[in-house]
């Protein structure tokens, strides 16, 4: 997945967050630059692509059934690059073409003279005929001449799941008295020799950092058959630069709180909570959670990260659960063992996707709506109706489940309201939702609730 963000944009605050939105959510898809067409020209005349090579490379499918190719790029010129375009060729055991091949554009971001950094490749398709691989660098962008900064990487971890794949988790730190914007974030692994083994981009990535603040990074790398056995270091690749500070909106230590947190019967770890804007307009913010190993908070085990779909209305309380851990949900036993150890976690928003916007956002009425408990699991099934005066291009339906006897949250879930381009005025969409319940729960002692909010344009 690309989250590459380039270090000269000029368009507006509103709109580079959307972009990364974007951007984090097509996996292997390759950011459009917004740097001036001037810029790029300028970059490609004075970038020389002979000079960066792109060895090393082999390929595997990962658990998706996708193939990831993987390599090292060599900056041999005597400028620092930014960026490769590169051809992806696919070829038969006889030399010839399997294939179109692929296009795709690697992100060094600040590849000085003589350093490398990981290139990596992600191709969801069948290739009748494969015999292997072959990457040729078309053209590259020289790196902008912007300030930078460092970035400390520390409370590092690398373990194996039980799925074979690599996660890679650890905390940055902003050592220095200016804010950092990272920019890039990838995660190779590599084998006892230094021999690249597998690369990624990050799956949780920190953006911008105050100074002395820090926040969680982590990478979960799919492995080639035997890979596990191989790895035996990792190393994340970044590229920091000095930015204007970002006030955030709110202050996650009064308008952010834990609930609860358990393992449903699946494994899959959820942490339980709500967001409440205490502002004067509508609120859109990412939220990550960082899961330490134990109270001293030396090694970060597990991050996720929870967005939202629709900006939270003034004064409103929006429930949130993290469910898209690496570590937590693939690796059995692992919560209670950290639990024994008074694992710590922490909560940070990320000012990079935080901002305030004046937009209508209202409540939409429901209508046939179902409930039903089976086996730890609730489904909700329903309509929604547009009843706002004009279309929304966006909108989501919240769950959550209560207890009866005191009305704390137990469990919640949402769906983001399927909308092509826009709803009309009168339109009606349905939502199905499946919550996963701690284990143990009475549905007698259990209260259920739905509600819809629409954005209009």
């Amino acid at each position: 997945m690309n989250k590459n963000i380039e270090s000269t944009l000029t368009i507006s605050g509103w709109i580079i967050r959307m972009v990364i939105l974007i951007g984090l959510a097509v996996a292997g898809a390759a950011c459009a630059s917004a740097t001036p067409v001037s810029s790029q020209l300028a970059g490609v005349i004075g970038c020389d692509v002979s000079k960066v090579t792109i060895t090393g490379v082999h390929w595997f499918k990962d658990s998706h059934g996708a193939w990831r190719v993987v390599g090292v790029i060599t900056n041999n010129s005597s400028k620092a690059v930014s960026k490769v375009v590169t051809g992806v060729e696919t070829y038969t055991k006889s030399g010839q073409p399997a294939d179109q091949g692929e296009d795709v554009s690697a992100y060094p971001d600040d590849l000085k003279p003589g350093a490398q950094a990981p290139f990596t490749a992600w191709i969801d398709r069948e290739i009748p005929g494969l015999d292997h691989f072959d990457v040729e660098g078309d053209e590259c962008i020289l790196a902008d001449s912007a300030e930078r900064g460092s970035v400390d990487v520390r409370g590092g971890r690398m373990a194996l799941d039980n799925a074979g794949a690599a996660q890679v988790t650890a905390e940055l730190f902003n050592p220095s008295t200016k804010a950092i914007l990272v920019n890039g974030l990838m995660a190779a692994v590599y084998d006892q020799a230094g021999n690249l083994v597998a690369a990624d981009y990050v799956n949780v990535a920190t953006r911008y950092l105050e100074p002395g603040e820090s926040g969680p990074v982590r990478a979960s790398l799919d492995l080639p058959t035997g890979g596990a056995q191989q790895i035996k270091s990792y190393k994340f690749f970044m590229d920091p630069l000095i930015s204007q500070p970002a006030p955030l909106p709110l202050n996650v230590s009064q308008d952010v709180k834990i609930i609860s947190h358990y393992t449903d019967q699946k494994g899959q770890f959820h942490l339980v909570g709500q967001i409440t804007n205490p502002g004067t307009k509508e609120l859109m913010t990412s939220l990550q959670a960082t899961v330490y190993t134990d109270s001293t908070k030396s090694s970060v085990a597990d991050a996720a990260f929870f967005d939202t779909n629709v900006p939270i209305q003034p004064g409103e309380s929006l429930p949130f659960d993290l469910t898209g851990w690496g570590a937590l949900n693939n690796t059995r036993g692992l919560w209670d063992q950290l639990a024994r150890k008074n694992a710590a976690i922490s909560l940070r928003l990320e000012p990079f996707l935080t901002w305030t916007e004046a937009t209508r956002v209202a409540k939409l009425s429901l209508s046939d709506g179902s409930v039903s408990f089976n086996d730890q699991l609730v489904l909700f099934t329903g309509k929604v109706r547009n009843d706002m005066n004009g279309r929304i291009n966006a909108g989501e339906v919240v769950a959550v489940v209560r207890q009866k006897a005191n009305g704390q949250i137990v469990a919640t879930g949402s769906q983001p309201l399927t909308i092509t381009d826009s709803a009309a005025p009168g339109q009606v969409l349905d939502y199905s939702i499946t919550v996963a319940l701690p284990a143990n729960l009475d549905p007698a002692t259990l209260d259920t609730e739905v509600s819809a909010v629409g954005q209009q344009p």
